[in-house]
């Protein structure tokens, strides 16, 4: 059965639950102004060209699909040129000519949370410059927890499950469902809303052409949004560093012109 209620939801596969104590005060909503991912796809200053042409600045869906396909595959820019350099991909007429006009395509698309760049000073030798890529805590978070994607798969108020009237078998499922959220929210202002970061890292081969270069990408997620969600990639709950980076970027990690 499905055990919904204000700000808080729980699925149980099994036997029945008989007693939920939900959060007095947590994640109250405040206004119904807040801005969304669409919101800002709406408003930014080439929505009006988008009321003509939905997948703008593509010339058309199946444009937009070719696009997307090049964007999103592990092929180098010069890969992608001698692609669109091809007779039959020629004839298709296509709005971008090589891969620095379909990244300019794609830098027109509304952008997520920005890319910033610092070099980290070592005390040792080391064999190239120490380079932190990372984006705002904040911004991130902010995306996740304003995706219309998930509109119906975040909790916002912590909440106790029990299995029996008597309140001895405590069930932990979600992360607002344990002791620790409860605990987080005691200390913040009535009407305020917990949002659990998940944080992973590990060591990563970004190639093996450029001397064996490695980068320790860190994961972030949003702990509110459901498990069954959340743990989904084609959900793409969460922001992984290298997957994203801007060609500028990609340009400095591999120290070629090529990315």
């Amino acid at each position: 059965m499905d055990v919904d209620f204000d700000g808080a939801h729980f699925e149980d596969e099994g036997e029945s639950l008989s007693q939920v104590e939900v959060y007095e005060g947590a994640g109250t909503c405040y206004a119904q102004d807040g801005v969304t991912f669409l919101d800002l796809f709406d408003t930014d200053e080439y929505a009006e060209c988008r009321k003509e042409n939905l997948f703008y600045p593509f010339a058309s869906k199946e444009e937009w699909k070719v696009a997307n396909f090049l964007l999103r595959s592990p092929l180098s820019m010069a890969a992608i040129n001698q692609f669109l350099e091809l007779p039959m991909i020629h004839r298709l007429k296509l709005s971008f000519r090589n891969a620095k006009e379909l990244r300019s395509h794609a830098e027109m698309l509304p952008k997520g949370p920005s890319w910033k760049c610092q070099t980290i000073p070592s005390l040792n030798r080391t064999k190239g410059p120490i380079r932190l890529f990372w984006r705002d805590l904040v911004e991130c978070l902010e995306s996740l927890f304003s995706n219309p994607l998930f509109h119906d798969q975040l909790d916002f108020v912590p909440h106790h499950v029990y299995m029996t009237s008597a309140w001895l078998l405590h069930v932990y499922s979600e992360w607002l469902t344990g002791d620790s959220a409860w605990e987080i929210q005691d200390q913040l202002p009535r009407g305020a809303t917990v949002l659990g970061t998940v944080l992973s890292s590990d060591k990563t081969n970004i190639t093996n052409m450029t001397g064996a270069r490695v980068a320790h990408p860190l994961l972030l997620g949003l702990a509110n949004i459901h498990m069954n969600t959340r743990t989904k990639l084609s959900s793409r709950a969460f922001f992984l560093q290298p997957s994203s980076l801007s060609c500028s970027i990609c340009i400095q990690i591999h120290g070629c012109g090529a990315c």
